[in-house]
């Protein structure tokens, strides 16, 4: 038997949680969370303190999207088997989605830094700054890239990794292997015995593929404009590769260097020798 004066009335619940009253009642309407006590003549609800742990993790079931008609059949059940399986289950979605807003949140910073590296640096003018080290999974072209389909080379990337089955990042299951923001774009790989191009797309240290190329960290020549500029990386870094014949330009395409339009898509060609 409850002593009413050590419970909570629904408002006082509702305040004491920031869950609002209207939330409380449709608990009780789906089993979910029921008053421990409903006084027969005046049919006022009563909740004790211990339920507001409860209420709690209902509001993260609610945050992560877990679904409550769920936790309503394990309620119904009153088997603590059966809940405990259900925490065990909503852990793992949990940490699926905290791992997902992580990424997000790294996606976000990264968006930022490429706005203010676009600030920097005027465009159609050579620069040179330190870039850490990629490593990009390549699809070749050949000797020239007159037809550049760049989303068909990246969806063929991310088939090849992750299988035929994924259709959007949240498919996938390794959530340790996505670069939010990555680098995508064109690689050009000059020698005396000709040049050949690549599409390529960003991938985490210490992936391993056949195509997979390793760009050295170091200090680099680059050049950013509002066009491609990749088929003419030897006349606009002529002075950088006198002597040299045997080079690589990186072309990266980027959505966030522009100093003015969030539509204009910028080329960042970066010279590595």
């Amino acid at each position: 038997m409850f002593n009413k004066s050590d419970l909570l009335t629904v408002g006082e619940m509702a305040k004491y949680t920031g869950v609002g009253v209207r939330a409380l009642h449709y608990y009780e309407r789906k089993n979910i969370l029921k008053p421990v006590y409903v006084d027969p003549d005046s049919g006022y609800r009563y909740y004790s303190i211990n339920q507001s742990n409860f209420i709690s993790l209902l509001m993260n079931c609610v945050e992560f999207n877990i679904p409550l008609k769920e936790l309503a059949g394990v309620i119904e059940t009153d088997d603590i088997t059966a809940l405990e399986n259900f925490f065990k289950r909503c852990i793992k979605t949990m940490e699926r989605k905290s791992k997902m807003l992580e990424l997000a949140i790294m996606g976000f910073n990264n968006v930022l830094g490429k706005i203010e590296l676009g600030k920097q640096y005027n465009i159609r003018q050579i620069y040179q700054r330190t870039y850490e080290e990629k490593i990009y999974l390549t699809k070749p072209y050949g000797p020239t890239i007159k037809e550049k389909n760049l989303t068909a080379v990246l969806t063929e990337i991310g088939r090849e990794i992750y299988g035929e089955n994924v259709r959007h990042l949240t498919d996938i299951d390794n959530l340790d292997g996505l670069i939010p923001v990555p680098d995508v774009g064109y690689l050009c790989r000059y020698s005396p015995a000709g040049l050949s191009y690549y599409g390529f797309g960003e991938m985490t240290k210490g992936f391993v593929h056949k195509n997979a190329m390793t760009i050295p960290a170091g200090t680099y020549f680059f050049r950013q404009d509002e066009s491609s500029k990749i088929e003419n990386a030897r006349e606009i870094f002529h002075e950088q590769l006198k002597g040299k014949d045997d080079f690589m330009v990186i072309e990266t395409e980027e959505m966030f260097l522009s100093k003015a339009k969030v539509s204009q898509i910028m080329y960042e060609l970066r010279l590595i020798v």
